[in-house]
């Protein structure tokens, strides 16, 4: 019988990874002699990113800004591809008892974030530069997960917090929280990150993996099963959950975009989590259309 290749994927616990968790329970993977163990990082970005430089994982579904963040800070990894073409919408959220309904100067911080060089860490940054304001390490709380920022709101050891909003919703309906304030920043959100010693050793089975996702996330976004799913999994209602579909788009070819890349890198370099020589061409696998 011949081996299978065993491949770690690792990827958040949100509604853009049940693909990867439906094939992953239906073990599609053994078919393609792919050994395929699915893992959840609550901790986010920041936390693959470190299990991705330790080669606890071979393969990850990362925020664009995060890897770019990652790999200006010597992360030995490429873009495989696009995951999701959509911008991510972030809520900004406070306690449900906060003496204040929007963003100001005088409520820019303290900042819950999962961890440093995560997502919520540098779209918060991000966004309070385009407001004018820069926020310093001591401004920021590492909570290590979305129910950490949960709890520090509450205690009002932090005052803002920046998650991904349908993931946060069911939170707000609570109670528990109140957003006040929405962010989208101008590249794709995810995409599928691939260690260079995996692509040097599991070159073959990682384009076979891709492939399979592919079919996977077609599949997923067309089927009227999802909706329900999601609704389970994820505390929405239908409405919401065909909402989100929606507006949710996978990518399903072998091309990146030049600009996406490069807003995310610009943005990063005005927040000093980027030099600006970095070459976006060196960041992709040798698979990958940089158009």
């Amino acid at each position: 019988m011949k081996t299978k290749t065993q491949l770690r994927v690792g990827g958040v616990p949100e509604h853009f990874n049940l693909p990867w968790q439906w094939a992953a329970e239906r073990d599609i993977f053994s078919a393609h002699g792919i050994d395929l163990s699915w893992t959840m990082y609550a901790g986010g970005t920041g936390a693959m990113t470190q299990a991705l430089q330790s080669d606890a994982l071979d393969v990850a579904i990362l925020l664009t800004e995060g890897f770019v963040a990652a790999a200006n800070d010597g992360l030995k990894a490429k873009i495989a591809k696009v995951y999701i073409d959509t911008p991510l919408v972030w809520g900004i959220y406070t306690a449900a008892d906060a003496p204040f309904d929007k963003l100001s100067k005088q409520h820019s911080s303290p900042v819950a974030i999962s961890r440093f060089g995560s997502g919520s860490h540098l779209m918060s940054m991000i966004h309070a530069r385009e407001r004018g304001i820069t926020l310093k390490e001591n401004q920021f709380n590492v909570v290590n997960s979305l129910y950490g920022g949960l709890e520090s709101l509450k205690r009002h050891d932090s005052k803002l917090f920046y998650w991904e909003k349908f993931m946060t919703r069911p939170h707000v309906k609570s109670g528990e929280l109140k957003m006040i304030g929405e962010f989208s920043a101008p590249w794709s959100s995810f995409l599928i990150i691939v260690s260079d010693d995996a692509l040097k050793k599991k070159r073959q089975a990682i384009e076979h993996l891709l492939q399979i996702m592919n079919a996977e996330c077609i599949a997923f976004k067309q089927e009227n099963h999802s909706a329900i799913q999601l609704r389970k999994k994820f505390d929405m209602s239908i409405p919401e959950a065909r909402q989100w579909l929606k507006h949710t788009q996978w990518n399903y070819n072998f091309e990146v975009e030049h600009a996406s890349l490069n807003n995310a890198k610009q943005a990063l370099t005005i927040v000093g989590k980027c030099d600006e020589q970095l070459k976006i061409e060196r960041l992709c696998a040798p698979w990958l259309k940089l158009i």
